[in-house]
C-alpha cells in the first residue's frame, strides 16, 4: 500500500468516525424509539388476543355432568326394556 492509499484509508476512517459521532446518537435514538413503539403495540396486540381467547373459553357452554341430566340414555334403555319380550319365571 502506498502512502497515498494509506492516507486515503485513514481519511475515510476518520470521516466515518466523525459521521458516527455526529449522527450516531440521533440514529440510535430513532431506532430505539421505533423498537419501543413496535414492542408496545405487539404487547398490546398479544394482550388483546389473550383476553379474547379467555373470553371465548369462558363463553363456551360446558357440558352438564350432573347426574340425571342426560335423559337420552335413560329413554333408550327404557324403550329397549319395554320392547323386549320377557319371560316370566314362576
Amino acid at each position: 500500500m502506498t502512502a497515498g492509499q494509506s492516507d486515503t484509508v485513514t481519511n475515510a476512517y476518520m470521516w466515518a468516525v466523525t459521521q458516527l459521532g455526529v449522527f450516531g446518537p440521533g440514529v440510535i435514538l430513532a431506532v430505539g424509539l421505533r423498537l419501543v413503539w413496535r414492542g408496545t403495540w405487539r404487547a398490546l396486540d398479544r394482550i388483546a388476543a389473550a383476553r379474547e381467547t379467555v373470553t371465548r373459553i369462558r363463553a363456551q357452554a360446558a357440558p352438564d355432568t350432573r347426574p340425571g341430566t342426560d335423559q337420552q340414555a335413560l329413554h333408550t334403555c327404557t324403550a329397549i326394556w319395554n320392547t323386549s319380550a320377557r319371560e316370566e319365571k314362576p
